[in-house]
């Protein structure tokens, strides 16, 4: 049923749009000196800040007999549990090819968190704490295509990879004992995606310096992870040529399937971004 909520919502989200763009895309391409550019490699860099909520689902596998546990991996205040993350996103492009890049590298701790563990306690189920933490590298690169360009901006399909690598682990903090048949109660998986993604990105400009950046893509498709969906739209604004700073809104969801330790997790918060052209 998520599921089903997330793919309506990516439906409308793209139909939506689709019909901003080309609201903004009635006028046609007119300068020669602009095809000449389009010509030249062009280069894109940028470095950004990141500080999303995060909410997920974790479950691992009990000695035989116990059956499966789970912990909750959610947090609103990112910061605060934050170790490390870098973040950087890099595009090259000539004529109407360009190929892009995003990178993003975040450790996360959470020494408060509920889990669950049937059978440990009175009831089917008995609530107690966990130390959660969770390492995920995410890198994803497309081939992008400009489908239309004018002067109010452009639309481009693309296609093309997202990797992940999880890293998850759990810390029961069990009062007492360790039940029969238990060795430890930590538990801890590392596990690697590749998945096929499909998009399109765009740019729509708002007079002389105001622009407005989009970015949309889905994947996953049982190919590794079940589904992976992801959403960008902000405004910037261009100081220089070479330099502007673009403050947005980025959603990144992942089911990775409930067989794995780390089931679902998804990010979504305010961005800041420095891009330099070059």
């Amino acid at each position: 049923m998520k599921r089903f909520y997330l793919l309506c919502g990516a439906k409308y989200l793209t139909v939506s749009l689709l019909l901003f763009v080309m609201i903004f895309s009635y006028s046609p391409v007119v300068c020669a000196e602009d095809n000449k550019k389009q010509d030249e490699w062009r280069f894109t860099l940028t470095p950004y800040l990141w500080a999303p909520s995060i909410s997920g689902n974790m479950k691992f596998s009990l000695p035989v007999g116990s059956g499966e546990g789970k912990a909750d991996v959610s947090s609103s205040d990112y910061l605060e549990n934050l170790q490390f993350a870098a973040m950087l996103s890099f595009e090259a492009a000539k004529g109407r090819w360009s190929i892009l890049s995003d990178f993003l590298y975040f450790e996360f701790s959470d020494s408060n968190r509920d889990a669950t563990v049937p059978g440990l306690g009175v009831g089917s189920g008995f609530a107690i704490n966990a130390d959660t933490g969770l390492k995920a590298l995410v890198f994803s690169m497309a081939g992008a295509y400009t489908v239309f360009k004018n002067q109010n901006g452009n639309f481009d399909v693309l296609a093309g990879l997202r990797y992940a690598n999880v890293e998850g682990k759990v810390d029961l903090n069990i009062n007492g004992p360790l039940p029969a048949g238990w060795r430890s109660s930590r538990f801890s998986a590392s596990e690697d995606f590749i998945d096929p993604i499909i998009g399109f990105k765009g740019k729509l400009l708002l007079g002389k310096n105001w622009f407005m950046p989009y970015y949309f893509d889905i994947g996953g498709f049982s190919v590794d992870s079940d589904l992976t969906l992801q959403a960008y739209a902000g405004i910037g604004y261009r100081f220089t040529d070479w330099f502007s700073l673009s403050l947005g809104y980025r959603y990144l969801y992942y089911d990775f399937g409930n067989t794995k330790l780390v089931e679902d997790i998804t990010l979504h918060g305010g961005l800041l971004g420095f891009v330099f052209n070059f």
